[in-house]
């Protein structure tokens, strides 16, 4: 469980086994950032820290992620983006 900040609702997180990414997440118009679009999607973020938003200075994923554009390995091409 976890709290979806903008409605404050306390929701299930995101299952991949039983719902379909898309349906809950975007990838930031750069590619580096995981947004969600629905409640649960954004509790997962939150709850998970899936953007390393939690610590000052740990950037590592968003990192990591900006070198597998680079290299044309990320992201999944039929991962919807944000519009820029």
């Amino acid at each position: 469980m976890g709290r979806d900040l903008e409605s404050a609702a306390i929701v299930s997180l995101f299952n991949p086994r039983q719902q379909i990414w898309m349906e809950h997440f975007v990838w930031s118009a750069d590619g580096t950032q995981i947004i969600g679009t629905t409640p649960i999607g954004r509790a997962t973020c939150e709850r998970l820290d899936m953007n390393d938003d939690r610590y000052e200075g740990e950037r590592s994923i968003i990192e990591a992620r900006a070198l597998w554009i680079e290299a044309g390995w990320h992201p999944p091409n039929d991962d919807p983006r944000q519009a820029d």
